[in-house]
C-alpha cells in the first residue's frame, strides 16, 4: 500500500492529537493536527488530506456540525471521514453514517483495529481523493 497518505485529525484534546499522530506517523502517513472545527477548515483551504479524523465533541462547532459542512459544500464532500469519539453510542453512529461519516470509531481506541480501518478506507476511495 503507497502510505503517502495525508490525514487530517481533528480535536480539541492534545492528549488525543498526540496519541494518533504518534500512531499514524509511526505507520507512514503524513499528519496535521487540527484544535478545533475552525482550524480545520482553515488547514482544508491550503491542503486537502485524503482522510479526516474528527472528534464529535468540540467547543464552539462540533463534529456533527463540521460534518455537515464539509459534506453539503463541494470543494471536500469527497474526502472521506472517520468520527473518533468515546460517545460512539448507536444513535450516534446513526447520525454519524447518516451525515456521510465512513466509520465510528469509539476511543479509547483499539490500535491494530484503527490501522486497519483507516488502511481500508484510504484503499477503498484512493481514486476519489487525489
Amino acid at each position: 500500500m503507497d502510505k503517502k497518505y495525508n490525514i487530517l485529525v481533528v480535536d480539541d484534546s492534545e492528549t488525543n492529537l498526540v496519541l494518533l499522530e504518534a500512531i499514524l506517523v509511526d505507520d507512514g502517513y503524513n499528519v496535521q493536527k487540527a484544535y478545533s472545527a475552525r482550524e480545520a477548515v482553515e488547514l482544508l483551504t491550503k491542503s486537502v488530506p485524503h482522510l479526516i479524523l474528527l472528534d464529535l465533541l468540540m467547543p464552539n462547532e462540533n463534529g456533527f456540525d463540521l460534518l455537515k459542512k464539509l459534506k453539503a459544500g463541494e470543494n471536500y464532500n469527497n474526502i472521506p471521514i472517520i468520527i473518533v469519539t468515546a460517545f460512539a453510542n448507536q444513535e450516534n453512529k446513526i447520525i454519524a453514517k447518516n451525515l456521510g461519516a465512513e466509520d465510528v470509531i469509539e476511543k479509547p481506541i483499539d490500535i491494530p483495529e484503527f490501522l486497519d480501518k483507516v488502511h481500508k478506507i484510504l484503499e477503498d476511495n484512493k481514486n476519489i481523493v487525489k
